[in-house]
C-alpha cells in the first residue's frame, strides 16, 4: 500500500514533506472530497446553531443582546429557531460551487494546484473553529440542565459577544499559524489567514455595534 501511495505522489509531483502528504492528495486530487466535507460542516454549524441558542433560552440565565447568532444574514432565522432557511441554502451551494470552480481553476497549472490547499484550509479550518465554539456552549447547556451552577442572570451585550468572538478567532489564528509553520501546510495556513480575517471582521463589528442600542433576545421557549 505504501509503494502504490508513494507512486501516486511521485506521479503526481506533490511534496512528501507537510503535516500529512497522503491526506493532502486525498483532499486534493478531486474537487468532491472537500465540497463534500464543506457541505457538511456548513450545514452542521447552522444546526449546532440551532441546538446552542434553544438552549440558552431553555436554560432561562443568559440572554443576548440583538441576537445570539453573531452573523447578521442569519439572525432573524436563529431567532426563529428556523429549522430551514432559505438563506443557508443559497449561501451553501453558492459557497460549494465556489470550492468547485476553485479547484477546477488551480488545476490548469502544477504551481496553482499547490494553492489549491490554501483556498480548502479557508474554507474548512474556519469550520472547525466555529465548530469548537459550538461545543464548547453545547457542554455548558448540557452541564446547566443537569447540574445547575448558573445562578441570576446575564445578559451579554452584542459588542462584547462580538469581542469575544473576536479574541477566540486570533487565538485559533495564531494556533493554525504555527502549525502551517511546523508542517510546512498551506492548508493550515489557509485557515490562519480566514481566522484572522473573521475575527478582523467581528472586531470591527463590535466596535460599530458599541454605540449602537439594540434589543435583547429573551430566554424564552
Amino acid at each position: 500500500m505504501k509503494v502504490v501511495f508513494r507512486s501516486i505522489l511521485k506521479e503526481s509531483s506533490i511534496p512528501s514533506h507537510g503535516y500529512n502528504a497522503y491526506m493532502q492528495y486525498w483532499l486534493t486530487s478531486s474537487p468532491w472530497p472537500g465540497v463534500i466535507l464543506w457541505m457538511i460542516l456548513y450545514t452542521s454549524d447552522y444546526y449546532l446553531t440551532l441546538h446552542c441558542a434553544r438552549g440558552f433560552r431553555e436554560i432561562g440565565h443568559i440572554q443576548f443582546e440583538g441576537s445570539f447568532e453573531l452573523t447578521p444574514e442569519y439572525q432573524k432565522d436563529i431567532d426563529a429557531l428556523k429549522p430551514i432557511s432559505k438563506r443557508h441554502l443559497i449561501a451553501l451551494a453558492l459557497s460549494s460551487v465556489v470550492l468547485t470552480l476553485l479547484w477546477w481553476l488551480t488545476r490548469l497549472n502544477f504551481y496553482l494546484e499547490l494553492v489549491y490547499p490554501l483556498f480548502l484550509g479557508m474554507f474548512l479550518l474556519l469550520e472547525v473553529a466555529v465548530h469548537l465554539r459550538h461545543f464548547r456552549n453545547a457542554a455548558l447547556i448540557r452541564e446547566a440542565r443537569k447540574h445547575g451552577g448558573i445562578e441570576g442572570q446575564i445578559m451579554y451585550k452584542k459588542w462584547f459577544s462580538y469581542r469575544i468572538s473576536a479574541n477566540d478567532l486570533y487565538i485559533l489564528s495564531a494556533l493554525f499559524l504555527i502549525t502551517a509553520i511546523l508542517t510546512y501546510s498551506l492548508f493550515f495556513l489557509g485557515g490562519a489567514i480566514t481566522c484572522f480575517a473573521m475575527g478582523f471582521r467581528h472586531g470591527r463589528l463590535a466596535r460599530k455595534t458599541k454605540s449602537t442600542p439594540m434589543q435583547t433576545v429573551e430566554s424564552k421557549t
